[in-house]
């Protein structure tokens, strides 16, 4: 009797997975950057075009001193931190801005390219 059980929930398990149905259940890939719990400092290079998108999350703890360097090789810009209410400044092409500051705020905060407009990544700030 066990071994009968354990092919017809497997039987149902399998005859699920063929599913025909249209709709798209496909999720977006997150990229997650992290920083250690132990370390006071965080430091992080964005290229834009390269590690960049709206589902890069840049991970740090509250209290921490974050370093973010920001290249885009690609053209001149100038990034802003949301929430922080830092920028970059105007940067050319290929220089490397640099932006450091003590993670205060947790939430998430959108880093964000005034030249296009377009969602660089987001930088989450959690409590140690």
């Amino acid at each position: 009797m066990k071994k009968l059980c354990v092919a017809v929930l497997a039987t149902i398990a399998l005859s699920s997975c063929g599913s025909t149905s249209s709709s798209d259940n496909t999720v977006a890939e997150t990229s997650t950057v992290a920083a250690t719990k132990t370390s006071k400092t965080f430091e992080h290079t964005i290229t834009v075009g390269k590690n960049t998108g709206p589902n890069v999350v840049i991970d740090v703890l509250q209290g921490q001193e974050v370093t973010l360097n920001v290249v885009n090789p690609s053209s001149h810009d100038e990034v802003h931190l949301h929430g922080y209410d830092l920028t970059t400044g105007a940067i050319e092409k290929d220089e490397i801005a640099i932006m450091t500051f003590i993670a205060t705020k947790t939430g998430d905060f959108e880093i964000e390219s005034h030249e296009t407009e377009e969602l660089i990544s987001v930088l989450r700030v959690t409590a140690p």
